[in-house]
């Protein structure tokens, strides 16, 4: 065995095996404020804590120690009230497991894809993290600097911002019950703690290019305007702990929303306030960005909510190549935005045949599912893998249309592999 495999002077779990951990980047504070997740490596569902992604969209805030965490729920309610983290678990709680994934994960597929069809050469983007960018070149950019860097030659491959996991707290429904909602209720806007001037660069980043002007709010709070229906969700809750104990501060301490099936900008973290509203608020990031549309221009933007429905083999890897002749297992993981998967099919012949795979039960709707199907590669030859998903709904993988900001992508991403 490889001595990279051995973590330390300790055999942790299985023997030789070394313990998933983040790729992670700092900013110029030394500061993790965005990490991948290896989930290649991953061999349950539920992705270990020290191992599941991070994305800042602001300022990460100072913490709160949780006997000082105090907020406040006011708006179109008939009692506005403050309350206690110690307030919050007086209610009945609620665990939810589900996968969470970063709107902008896999960006780079989409232009891989289309380079792939027009006979390109692009490199295809890796989902084996071999090393990490620097989050910090882009915040320590000036708007004038991006702008004379040609945006697609700086890009990172963005890859991997997705983890399995569970939360424990309460449905936000029932805090919602409590104060009484008006019927003039129309969206729950969240606030966190975090605050910043939203990065122009970051949109810049998604798009691929510089060439068009970025809406400047200024200084505000990360938010986001729930629309009234998904916050009266059961499964939409407000969480105070994560894979069994307590929230850490970096992933929204001392309490954080979730909502599965939804891309993670919308898990507002590190509430600081929740507003009952009779209209859908302005919010940047929703409004200006994580928005559907086919330019910057566009007149039909629209906020980008449930993900798409999405597999992903793990195995093999296109840089697994060459394979021996004979039985191999190709393995993978699908999940989707609006319930459980119901079907994985897969192709060896580059998508003129499917096969239905073996696809693993349990009685999470918003948790991926392993599948898994035996392959006879008796023939050297060269083959193109491939998987389709389809959720409960009869979503059929791929779902969603290209988008200027390249948001929520769940194409079909080949495997191309030799047998010798």
């Amino acid at each position: 065995m490889a001595s990279k495999e051995i973590e330390g002077d300790w055999y942790l779990g299985w023997a030789d095996r070394k313990r998933i951990q983040l790729a992670a980047s700092k900013d110029r504070h030394d500061r993790v404020i965005n990490a991948r997740t290896p989930f290649l490596d991953q061999e349950g569902l539920i992705t270990p804590t020290d191992a599941s992604y991070i994305v800042a969209q602001l300022n990460v805030p100072e913490p709160v120690h949780p006997d000082d965490y105090r907020f406040e729920v006011f708006g179109e309610v008939e009692r506005p009230s403050a309350f206690t983290l110690s307030d919050i678990r007086k209610f009945p709680a609620r665990t939810v497991r589900a996968v969470a994934e970063c709107a902008g994960n896999d960006t780079n597929f989409w232009d891989y894809l289309k380079s792939r069809e027009q006979g390109g050469n692009m490199a295809k983007p890796s989902y084996r993290i071999e090393s990490d960018w620097n989050a910090s070149w882009w915040a320590e950019k000036g708007e004038a600097d991006i702008k004379a860097t040609s945006a697609d030659s700086a890009e990172p491959t963005i890859t991997c911002y997705l983890s399995g996991g569970e939360w424990t707290g309460i449905s936000l429904s029932s805090l919602l019950e409590a104060v009484g909602l008006k019927s003039s209720a129309v969206a729950v806007r969240l606030e966190g703690f975090d605050e910043g001037r939203p990065d122009p660069a970051m949109q810049y980043l998604s798009v691929g290019r510089s060439d068009f002007q970025v809406y400047d709010p200024g200084i505000i709070n990360y938010d986001k305007g729930l629309p009234i229906e998904k916050a009266m969700e059961r499964d939409t809750i407000l969480a105070w702990a994560q894979n069994g104990d307590w929230l850490t501060h970096v992933h929204g301490a001392p309490l954080r929303l979730v909502v599965p099936g939804w891309a993670g900008n919308w898990w507002v973290k590190w509430i600081n306030k929740i507003e009952i509203m009779d209209h859908m608020p302005d919010c940047y990031h929703q409004t200006y960005y994580f928005v559907s549309g086919k330019s910057p221009d566009d007149p039909n933007k629209a906020p980008m909510t449930a993900l798409g429905v999405k597999t992903v083999i793990t195995e093999p890897l296109d840089e697994d190549s060459p394979l021996a002749v004979g039985e191999h297992v190709i393995r993978g993981l699908a999940w989707s935005g609006e319930g459980a998967i119901a079907r994985v099919e897969v192709s060896t012949d580059g998508g003129l045949t499917w096969r239905d795979a073996h696809v693993e039960e349990h009685g999470d709707r918003f948790l991926w599912r392993r599948f898994s199907i035996v392959w006879n590669a008796n023939t050297p030859g060269r083959y193109t893998l491939m998987t389709r998903g389809t959720d409960e709904r009869g979503r059929v993988q791929p779902v969603t249309e290209w988008n200027f900001q390249r948001k929520h992508f769940d194409g079909i991403v080949p495997v191309d592999v030799e047998v010798i």
